[in-house]
């Protein structure tokens, strides 16, 4: 008697696991697609060849690695490949990065993915952690430094907030702080920068019901998601004053929905019953707000899965017997860890405290009327002797002290040509820097021309100008902190006063 044995997952019905596969990677591809016409209409040809280029890099990486990995074991390469389906893991792994990821970071962390995270496990179905997660992880540690410079990308809506504490001081301050990625609307569309595939909820969600529909994903796992890190974070919000903006903007942002759809569902990485997939979904929420609070990684959801796809066969031996049976158990194993998670999430919300975001302020003048005063949100300090030769400072002129200088901006002023080609120009954003030469001390500096992203980089540009007028020029190594989410223009702030610096020396 021949048996017949096929690697997880297995449904008993008409459903293969290659048809499954196959409507999963469509789904993926409409995301893709989705980030693709972004950056094609909003930044040019160039970044929409990127966003392609940057799949095509993963693809072949993956598919290099599994064909290397089976001819080596002496293996029928091409049926091995089909059944093993790396491009899963390739587009997922794209979908998780910025515009700005160089290829060969690409290129070393879908092989480390495809290999650590697949392949030494036994293949696909074998595997213990979710191999795009691996590759991810990898890319965030080791390759954080790792970007084309000839492709900006600002700080995501998480790392900005993050940056602020995670706490509003009003809702004023916060409706601010969104209108930077076109509001909160603007965010559920996803048209702003960020991983090409974590930015559109719309887009993320309508592929995710199909799906369910399909039964190609559990529903249970991403609805159990969402619903229990909505309750966690209107805790946390309720706690400081927030509003349901709190909850809904951690729902829109730092990829929690992209997990909670493509990720957490993996059927070979979380459990296979009904309550196992409930908990494990809970344990994901729990642990991605913990880490947003708490820890220095404002996503939060990667490091969730993969903490979770360890508890997996712990969680598999809690609901392991007949379900109709274990009915009790399984409902007071699931308030347990609800119990838990409240309790953890609430011990994380009364450490954290409200940071001024980028926003307005109200205040009160002496006649008692009210102003806004406009507050910014810093991010990672930078030296005025670090190296930004590529924004390509020039001063234009100078006249008493006040040197005009002209920087690279964001995008480019031809968006269907190609960086490096001749005749191709960038936006350029240009500063009036003046000096005193007698004590070296920057007395001003203003932007004449802004050439960036709008309603970015211009928020409280002017407010951060002046934290450079006093700094002593001849003392290049004093550090000044960058605006959260306008990284892009803090530095070409910066570059302007180092040329500026330069003209005064010569």
């Amino acid at each position: 008697m021949k048996f017949t044995f096929k690697p997880s997952p297995n449904y008993r019905d008409k459903q293969s696991t290659h048809s499954i596969m196959m409507e999963l990677a469509l789904g993926l591809l409409v995301v893709f697609g989705f980030s693709v016409y972004y950056y094609f209409t909003e930044f040019g040809s160039q970044y929409g060849i990127r966003a392609i280029g940057l799949l095509a890099t993963a693809l072949v990486a993956a598919y290099a690695t599994e064909a290397i990995w089976y001819a080596f074991s002496k293996k029928n390469v091409a049926k091995e490949i089909k059944n093993s389906f790396p491009a899963i893991t390739a587009i997922i792994l794209t979908l998780m990065v910025s515009i700005n990821t160089s290829y060969y970071a690409l290129a070393i962390s879908t092989i480390i993915a495809i290999l650590f995270g697949k392949l030494v496990f036994g293949g696909f179905g074998q595997n213990v952690f979710n191999p795009a997660a691996i590759g991810r992880a990898v890319l965030m540690t080791s390759f954080a430094g790792s970007v084309a410079v000839d492709f900006a990308t600002s700080a995501t809506p998480t790392a900005a907030y993050a940056s602020a504490g995670w706490i509003s001081s009003s809702q004023t301050a916060f409706d601010a702080f969104v209108a930077n990625f076109g509001g909160m609307s603007n965010m559920f569309v996803g048209f702003y920068p960020g991983a090409l595939g974590e930015t559109s909820a719309l887009v993320i969600i309508l592929v995710g019901i199909y799906l369910a529909v399909r039964k190609v994903i559990d529903w249970r796992v991403p609805v159990t998601y969402v619903v229990t890190m909505f309750a966690l974070t209107f805790i946390v919000g309720a706690m400081h004053g927030q509003g349901l903006y709190y909850p809904l903007f951690h729902l829109l942002s730092g990829g929690a929905l992209f997990g909670a759809v493509f990720m957490m569902t993996d059927p070979v990485t979380n459990p296979t019953s009904a309550v196992g997939r409930i908990i494990f979904a809970m344990g994901c929420a729990i642990l991605t707000v913990v880490i947003r609070l708490k820890a220095n990684l404002p996503e939060g959801v990667l490091y969730s899965i993969l903490l979770m796809n360890m508890l997996t066969p712990a969680i598999e031996r809690l609901t392991d017997g007949n379900q109709i049976k274990m009915v009790k158990k399984n409902i007071i194993s699931i308030c347990i860890v609800g119990v838990v998670g409240i309790a953890s999430v609430a011990a994380c919300g009364l450490a954290i405290s409200a940071k001024e975001t980028t926003g307005t302020e109200t205040g009160t003048t002496e006649e008692g009327g009210s102003t806004d005063v406009p507050t910014l949100a810093l991010g990672n300090p930078v030296a005025l002797d670090a190296d930004f030769a590529m924004f390509d400072a020039k001063v234009e002129s100078s006249e008493g002290g006040v040197y005009t200088v002209k920087v690279k901006g964001y995008g480019l002023i031809d968006p269907e040509g190609h960086a490096g080609e001749s005749g191709i120009e960038y936006t350029r954003n240009v500063f009036e820097v003046e000096i005193n030469p007698e004590t070296n001390e920057i007395m001003s500096i203003k932007n004449t021309t802004f050439g960036d992203t709008p309603g970015i980089g211009d928020k409280g540009l002017d407010q951060y100008l002046e934290t450079f007028v006093g700094l002593n020029t001849t003392d290049t190594t004093q550090e000044v902190d960058t605006i959260t989410g306008a990284t892009w223009t803090s530095e070409s702030v910066v570059a302007s006063i180092q040329a500026a610096i330069n003209a005064v020396n010569e």
